[in-house]
């Protein structure tokens, strides 16, 4: 059987807000996807034993757990072929519980590269409806837009354009789980809706004045939660004050986006400082 070899990005969000909560527990929301060039490697041969087995850095996550073998779990019991399997093999650079979507992105790589491989011809829609019962990135990364404004529980995708830029990223050595995130007191739950179509959003978004209409309201409750995120989060607003300094998803990610080159060279410093530090720090560009 033939390899196939695929990336998985990371992304970021450029802000998140929670604009309320459904009876069910689901939190409705606002937020801006946008891909990044850090990926993980998937490589996947299929197999007719109808097994579908794991390799690789599974990162102490069980094999039930997994989000990549969820999805193709998912997606086979959707096909109803007994026969059909595969055999997945993980090479991890993204860090895990990092707010980077990592796990997300393994999810959706498995699902459109085995509708593929697997000849099913499903649709991207089906394949983000699989998505959105694996997580609310899923459908996301499933949809294969480069940016996108997501509503809903992030399952109402609508593509945006945004510039191409470099990003300053830390990512402190920390794991936050996201159910601790979004059931602290800290947590805003009734953010005004933005009432912006996309394009209002993507000429807003571009203009660096109007980043103050913008937050992420997860950062309070990670904050509480755990210290060095907000540590280094502060080191990225006083390395560059007017920058778009942000926590991505639910952290432990923050990053900073510089447009002058004044901020880009505060950075740069700053990256030189950080060697102290037991954190991860990369720049990266967004797709």
């Amino acid at each position: 059987m033939t390899e196939h070899l695929y990336q998985s990005p990371a992304k970021i969000n450029w802000f998140l807000h929670i604009t309320s909560q459904r009876p069910d527990g689901y939190h409705l929301l606002e937020t801006v996807f946008q891909r990044i060039d850090w990926c993980d490697e998937i490589r996947i041969t299929p197999r007719n034993d109808g097994i579908i087995a794991l390799a690789g850095d599974l990162s102490g996550v069980p094999e039930s757990a997994n989000l990549a073998h969820r999805a193709a779990s998912a997606l086979k019991n959707t096909a109803g072929r007994v026969a059909l399997g595969a055999t997945i093999h993980l090479t991890k650079r993204i860090p895990t519980g990092a707010g980077l979507g990592g796990g997300s992105s393994n999810a959706a790589t498995v699902l459109t590269a085995l509708n593929q491989i697997w000849a099913l011809h499903l649709p991207n829609q089906t394949l983000q409806q699989i998505g959105l019962t694996l997580g609310a990135d899923v459908p996301f990364f499933v949809s294969g837009h480069a940016a996108a404004y997501a509503t809903g529980v992030g399952e109402a995708l609508q593509e945006i354009t945004l510039p191409k830029r470099d990003i300053f990223i830390i990512s402190p050595n920390a794991h936050i789980a996201t159910a601790a995130v979004f059931q602290h007191p800290a947590l805003i739950r009734n953010h005004p809706p933005l009432q912006l179509t996309p394009h209002e959003l993507s000429q807003c978004m571009a203009q660096p004045a109007q980043q103050s209409r913008f937050q992420n309201d997860l950062e309070p409750a990670t904050f509480a939660l755990n210290a060095q995120v907000q540590k280094a989060f502060n080191l990225l607003r006083n390395a560059a004050p007017n920058a778009w300094t942000r926590m991505s998803g639910s952290g432990a990610t923050v990053f900073c986006a510089p447009t002058l080159v004044e901020e880009y060279e505060a950075l740069r410093m700053l990256e030189a400082d950080l060697g102290c530090f037991d954190w991860g720090v990369r720049w990266v560009a967004v797709a």
